[in-house]
């Protein structure tokens, strides 16, 4: 890859950890059918998986395979759900001291409905509040233990906390998030980098226009402002200039988990010093690649791999 205008951060370089994340951790049930189920129906699966998931888990994951350093800040169930997702994480290597495990608490799940043509998925998800580390159970000591603080928005007062004890020490932080909500614009104010689908960006401004929309997140607080469009490729705000990839065409199987290896992929490539375009391309391969697998974490491709088609012309 090109060395041109990279985007440089002050990384520190006293931190235990390359990436910590905090967020929800749970695990998927991927049902594969042929068609969208119709009420009052009953149908076959084409495939039916159980497999531990999340949006930072997943990202954190991939990062650790591809040679990082990480950790992750989360509770777990009691239950064989719990049990799986913790030793599918200390399985690869993550730092897992700052979880706590919840006692006779059911862990959180999804029921993920991939259609067979397309790839593409419908999520249903439960959520139990207990299962949510107390205020007294976070230990920001991890959370700023690393170069980069991943986050999800889940919860919302302990992110806003924590990326602000982050600032203070100049620790790139990285939101992942779905909708906009009460209180967002705080935690925004202390957010480097926001990806996250085409959506978001519109909704939170209100403003139509995709592009236009990237620069109003911009002025919340993020200075790197990135969305995934799927088949369309990635789009991104960096530093006053916009950037556009186009996606990495490759036989799709299921999208689950593909935005949470982007978050990855653009990590990875802000952590080396890459470009803009270089980052973004990283990212799009990584998540393309992870498409062709059932699943989030099984497709997480080898860095050479990923890295190869980034490079291809």
């Amino acid at each position: 890859m090109t060395t041109a205008a990279p985007l440089t951060y002050p990384f520190r370089r006293d931190k235990p950890f390359d990436v910590v994340g905090y967020g929800l951790n749970s695990v998927d049930h991927l049902c594969v059918v042929d068609r969208h189920p119709r009420l009052d129906a009953k149908q076959p699966l084409v495939a039916y998986d159980t497999q531990p998931g999340g949006q930072v888990p997943t990202a954190l994951v991939a990062l650790q395979r591809w040679g990082l350093r990480t950790a992750y800040v989360g509770s777990f169930g009691d239950d064989a759900g719990g049990r799986l997702a913790r030793s599918s994480l200390a399985d690869e290597g993550i730092d897992l001291a700052a979880t706590v495990v919840r006692r006779h608490t059911r862990h959180p799940v999804a029921i993920i409905l991939v259609d067979q043509v397309s790839g593409e998925r419908s999520v249903l998800w439960e959520r139990r509040n207990g299962v949510m580390l107390r205020a007294d159970e976070v230990a920001f000591d991890t959370l700023t233990a690393g170069r980069v603080l991943l986050m999800d928005a889940v919860d919302l007062p302990t992110s806003i906390a924590a990326a602000r004890r982050a600032k203070e020490e100049d620790i790139l932080t990285v939101l992942d998030i779905d909708t906009p909500g009460p209180e967002i614009d705080a935690l925004l104010a202390l957010t480097d980098v926001l990806i996250t689908s085409a959506e978001f960006p519109v909704q939170l401004t209100g403003i139509a226009d995709l592009r236009r929309a990237l620069r109003g997140a911009a002025q919340r607080g993020p200075w790197f402002v990135g969305v995934t469009l799927g088949a369309g490729g990635a789009l991104a705000w960096v530093r006053g200039a916009y950037h556009y990839v186009p996606a990495v065409r490759v036989p799709v199987v299921d999208t689950t988990g593909a935005g949470d290896v982007f978050h990855a992929g653009a990590i990875y490539g802000l952590l080396q010093g890459w470009t803009a375009p270089e980052t973004l391309r990283f990212a799009a391969a990584a998540a393309a690649l992870k498409c062709q697998h059932l699943g989030g974490r099984p497709g997480i491709p080898p860095l050479a791999e990923a890295t190869a088609l980034a490079d291809r012309p």
